[in-house]
């Protein structure tokens, strides 16, 4: 993308197009200026997610729309020009100059405001905002801990296979879908790995893009009957032993967060990194104590108890948060 040309295409934009750009590194689409107000209305409009946000380096406004969701976009849109990473669409709508500076004028200050994000802990203040946090346990101990993982994982898949198959044909039953649910998480060094689990939600959950999992709580309409009852008491986390089994994940680590949620992250907070040291957990130190993600506001809070465990993670503490897990699931808590 040329800033020239997007300053040049913007300057000259009346709201006739929205200009278009790919950006590979994201997987997204990005608009800029008067586009991005349009591109956004229509986003909207169809009640998809985008992300926004100020660029300083030309100027404008501009708005974030991951591949999948603007292909939805270009399939009922009228294309005036497409090629490989630009396509131009004709706008339908008409812009007004007042409610697009409005507009301008407030993704602006959100920027400022996100630039300055901090979100208080009881563990923030523990926190250093301007130095590398290394992983608190030794060599010795991390490879103890992988040996561990192995074999507990090893003997659970085996105790609790019966479960596995209740659980399995409980799900099929409901609506012959899929009993497996498979997505594409980041995990250790960064790499992009897939996370099973049993499926508690309609096929089609995410049809309107990419959504966090508890963003509708206990009534979210996307859960099915028996993905409502196997998510309270976290059976929908069984098939999880198969990546510790593997090494993709270690029973106790931050969680592990798609991309496309982690890219938000580090508009934020750039730490988020540091969490690329260790494997992801099934439970985690901010599990217990921040819960299941919905908001951005959970997610800085839960990348603040996530570095404090990497910092001071030992045996110890993975035996902590364990029994506490354990004790929290048996007494019925919701995380």
């Amino acid at each position: 993308m040329n800033h020239q040309v997007v300053n040049r295409y913007e300057a000259e934009n009346i709201g006739e197009y929205i200009h278009c750009y790919y950006y590979p590194d994201n997987e997204a689409w990005i608009a800029y200026g008067k586009s991005a107000y349009s591109l956004q209305n229509i986003v909207q409009d169809a009640g998809l997610q985008y992300i926004d946000r100020y660029s300083t380096d030309l100027e404008m406004a501009s708005i974030m729309v991951g591949s999948k969701t603007i292909d939805k976009i270009f399939s009922t849109a009228n294309i005036h020009t497409r090629q490989d990473k630009y396509v131009c669409i004709y706008n339908t709508t008409t812009i007004d100059n007042d409610e697009y500076s409005s507009w301008v004028q407030g993704i602006k200050n959100s920027s400022e405001k996100k630039n300055h994000q901090w979100i208080q802990t009881v563990v923030s203040n523990e926190i250093p905002k301007d130095a590398f946090i290394a992983d608190g346990m030794s060599s010795f101990s991390r490879n103890t801990k992988r040996i561990v993982d192995f074999l507990a994982a090893l003997v659970s898949l085996i105790i609790f296979s019966p479960l596995f198959l209740i659980t399995y044909v409980m799900v099929r039953l409901e609506d012959g879908g899929p009993a497996i649910f498979k997505q594409e998480r980041i995990g250790r060094f960064g790499r992009p790995f897939y996370i099973y689990k049993f499926r508690s939600m309609r096929i089609d959950a995410e049809k309107f893009g990419p959504q966090l999992s508890h963003s509708g709580g206990d009534n979210d309409p996307r859960l099915t009957k028996i993905g409502r009852f196997i998510r309270a008491h976290h059976l929908d986390e069984l098939p999880q032993l198969w990546n510790v089994f593997c090494g993709d994940m270690s029973f106790i680590g931050p969680r592990p967060e798609r991309k496309f949620y982690i890219d938000q992250i580090m508009d934020y907070d750039k730490r988020y990194v540091y969490l690329y040291q260790i494997r992801p957990g099934v439970t985690s130190y901010a599990t217990l104590y921040n819960g299941y993600t919905d908001t951005m506001e959970k997610m800085l809070r839960r990348l603040e108890f996530d570095l404090y465990y990497l910092g001071h993670r030992s045996w110890w503490f993975d035996i902590k948060i364990l029994i506490n897990t354990f004790c929290a699931i048996v007494f019925g808590k919701k995380f």
